[in-house]
């Protein structure tokens, strides 16, 4: 939940200076470039919320662990987690493959700004005022 409010804030934040300012202040374009993975934390996150939540019951005898299993053999959980596992990292490559491709090309058409005036100024130097 921390993670989708902070994209939240930082998605309006972001529109706010665009439409109003037409710019970017430096350290808002600075914190967007982490949030560009925060969409993965946040998944992973409710995931392995999801997961434990459900062990407590377990450990203090409200539900047995017999009622708590399916009737699916270890190796099938075994061979599902090993796709999912596969299917994740497959994924994430290629999140990170058009991230790079698409830095690569805004660096070659020497474009570092999608909108015209977002950036005036590369990140290292302050922003013309």
């Amino acid at each position: 939940v921390g993670t989708g409010v902070l994209m939240l804030v930082v998605s309006w934040s972001a529109a706010f200076f665009l439409k109003r300012r037409h710019i970017l202040p430096r350290p808002l374009a600075l914190v967007m470039v982490p949030m560009a993975l925060s969409g993965w934390l946040a998944t992973l996150a409710g995931w392995y919320t999801t997961e434990i939540g459900r062990q407590p019951w377990l450990v203090t005898g409200v539900l047995k662990t017999v009622h708590a299993v399916g009737p699916v053999a270890g190796t099938q959980v075994a061979l599902s987690l090993a796709v999912y596992l596969i299917l994740y990292a497959l994924l994430l490559i290629a999140y990170l493959g058009v991230l790079v491709y698409l830095a690569l090309k805004a660096a070659k058409d020497g474009d570092a700004s999608p909108l015209p005036g977002v950036l005036d100024a590369p990140l290292s130097q302050p922003a013309a005022k």
